[in-house]
């Protein structure tokens, strides 16, 4: 008998019969693997003794393929060995306490994940699917790190979702169309990676205030999408072409509205209402950023 009155063939199978709704059971099954990694953690070195009916259950083990999906070993604090880093102002990450108090994260009163927040800390690897089943979670940012890979699309199942930012890193591919589905977006914040495709999903975000997608591959024409809320739109140092829609040219301070920075190639994109054009426009990444930003409404 170990804990939860079970065996340890019991309770991992108990376990597994939970998490395979979250990950692939293949992939918990794969020592090697992320999830391989979570799920062995959780059933033997896990201080905390999770039972398979334990509603922190799921959580738990999310922010543990996380941790092992993002290199977290490698991290430049907090990762789980204390002779690796140091963890001033935070508990490391795997410690025997609620993930809620783990660096990086914040929890709403009922204990369901409202924030998860790293920037410079050598955040690498890839971002795990397995973030969509944290269904509170408001606000994504993995800034400055090393993370390769696509954007999940199953990120677009957190209808609760209003801040992701993830600029400054390596990730590749489009932003996929299942966004759309976090219709309650504010921030999309991924410049400055080697993202590609067109900008189609901007049509189903219409609350978005503010966009930076500058300094990808994005290829196509901007759409013609009338965000109500827009405070900062820049898409300069891409592969656009086209015009810039006067929808945004109308939306500018100049012109009476809210838009503070409108940027685009505009020797690609006809632009004569851009604030700036080109890939000498600044970036504007102290306007509206983080949590405690009063402008934005997160």
């Amino acid at each position: 008998i170990q804990c939860c009155g079970m065996t340890v063939k019991e309770r991992e199978e108990n376990l597994q019969n939970v998490l395979k709704d979250v990950s692939d059971i293949n992939l918990i099954s794969d020592s090697f693997s992320p999830q391989g990694k979570a799920f062995n953690w959780l059933l033997y070195e896990d201080g905390v003794c999770m039972c398979p009916n334990d509603s922190s259950l799921v959580q738990r083990y999310v922010m543990a393929v996380f941790y092992f999906s993002t290199n977290g070993d490698s991290w430049t604090s907090c990762s789980a060995d204390p002779e690796e880093t140091d963890c001033e102002g935070g508990v490391r990450y795997l410690s025997p306490v609620d993930v809620c108090t783990w660096k990086g994260s914040q929890c709403k009163r009922s204990g369901s994940m409202k924030i998860i927040e790293f920037e410079s800390m050598n955040v690498t690897g890839t971002i795990p699917s397995e973030l969509s089943s944290l269904q509170d979670l408001q606000q994504l940012y993995l800034e400055k790190g090393g993370l390769t890979g696509s954007i999940p699309p199953s990120l677009g199942d957190l209808t609760n979702l209003r801040v992701i930012d993830l600029n400054f890193n390596s990730l590749t591919g489009p932003i996929p169309k299942e966004l759309g589905g976090s219709d309650r977006l504010v921030v999309l914040d991924l410049n400055d990676n080697y993202l590609s495709g067109d900008l189609s999903v901007l049509d189903d975000l219409p609350g978005l205030a503010l966009i930076q997608l500058q300094d990808n591959a994005f290829t196509g024409i901007i759409p013609d999408v009338d965000l109500t809320n827009l405070l900062v739109f820049q898409t300069h140092g891409n592969e656009l072409s086209g015009s810039m829609p006067q929808t945004y040219c109308g939306k500018l301070e100049s012109n009476g509205g809210s838009l503070k920075s409108l940027t685009a190639d505009c020797a690609e994109v006809e632009c004569d209402c851009c604030t700036e054009c080109g890939v000498g426009a600044v970036d504007d990444d102290t306007i509206l950023e983080g949590p405690g930003n009063n402008e934005v409404p997160v």
